[in-house]
Formats: C-alpha cells, structure tokens, sequence
C-alpha cells in the first residue's frame, strides 16, 4: 500500500507538469521540458520496481515461453522497434511469467535504447534447462564493466549509458533471474553488440533447488 502511495503522490505532480508543459508555444523549450519528464517518470518507475521486489510472490506455474518472448517482442515491435523472436514455437516451462517477461523486456528495452535491431532468441537444452539470449548490434558494453552494470545504481560513462535512468533495469533482471535459480551474463557480440543471456535449470533442477530452500 505504501509503495502505491509513494506512486500516486509522484505520479500526480508529473502528470501536471506534462500537461502544463504541453500548452507551452516554445516548442524547444516544450521538447525539452518534456524530455526531463520522461526521464523523472523512467526513474520512478524502475526504483518502483526495484523497491517492490515482488517477483518472488507471484504464483509459479508452467507457461509457454515462446508466447510469452514473442508477446514481449511484440509489445516493442507495435512501438516501431526492430526486434525478432527465434526459436521453438511451444515450450512449457515452470516459472513466474509476470516477471519472467519483465526481465525479457527489459533486456530488450535496454537493447533498443542503443541499437537498431534485437534478436531475442531461446534455446532448450536436452535435459530442458533453457537460455534466453538478447542479442542487439548497438555499441556494447568493455568486458571490465560486465559485472558491474548489473549492479543496482551503477551507471556506465560510455555510449552506453543508461540514458535517464537509475541504472536499475539490469539489476531487476538480475534479482528476477536469480529468484528463478538462474544466472544473468553479458558478452560482446561479434561484429558489434551486446548478448545478455538469461541461463534457467531444467524443471527437475528447480524442484531440488527449491525443496533445498525450503528446508
């Protein structure tokens, strides 16, 4: 109830401001205006999230990831993003999907942030663990940053940078993967890019993981 609150009580002053700053017949100064409200109102929803740190209350249940991927992928497409599925067109797997496609489309809203194309790729392996990789051909990120940017509030001073932001959508995905008994990883993609790859047990894996927690 609190965090709700907290988002009304700041959401309400910037929806004001926006409206306000709309009505202005300076137009450089109206784009902006409106440019820092934007980035205030990015900031606020991904500490939001971070804060809330609710992934792990959400009911588990088998999904079928290819839908939920492509449903991620369209959601950007329907924007004007060039962004791509590939893989199987069915696979159930046991998992929290809410935040399951966060992850995804945060990784792919980070990729579309510096790049003009995303592939989004899953792979099954033969004993059903997967990978979910995020593949863009932006800049990329230099390898002795990898482990830092998934860090919560770490921001990179490069081309890269999380433009507006915390520095908190890499570190959602990170807690959202790990919650799931999976590992986050970032490689520089050959010409140019960046994959970040999502690895996830196979669902005897996570049965054990999870009674091994429990007790």
């Amino acid at each position: 109830m609190r965090l709700r609150a907290i988002s009304h009580d700041l959401r309400t002053p910037l929806t004001r401001l926006r409206l306000r700053t709309e009505r202005s017949t300076e137009p450089s100064l109206r784009d902006a205006l409106l440019a820092d409200i934007d980035a205030l109102t990015l900031m606020i929803e991904e500490t939001l999230v971070y804060l809330r740190k609710d992934s792990s209350k959400e009911t588990q249940l088998r999904a079928d990831l290819p839908s939920l991927i492509n449903t991620a992928c369209h959601d950007f497409a329907d924007m004007g993003y060039s962004v791509a599925y590939h893989g199987p067109d069915r696979f159930a797997y046991p998992c929290r999907p809410h935040a399951l496609k966060r992850a995804v489309a945060n990784l792919i809203d980070n990729g579309t942030k510096f790049a003009r194309h995303v592939n989004v790729e899953l792979r099954v392996k033969p004993d059903l663990a997967i990978s979910i990789s995020v593949t863009d051909d932006g800049p990329g990120i230099p390898a002795e940053f990898h482990a830092d940017v998934l860090e919560p509030f770490y921001k990179l001073d490069s081309a890269r940078n999380d433009r507006g932001g915390f520095g908190l959508g890499l570190s959602i995905v990170k807690d959202i993967v790990e919650s799931h008994f999976g590992t986050l990883t970032l490689e520089n993609a050959t010409p140019r890019g960046l994959t970040a790859e999502i690895n996830l047990p196979s669902p005897d894996s996570i049965h054990m993981l999870a009674n091994a927690n429990a007790g």
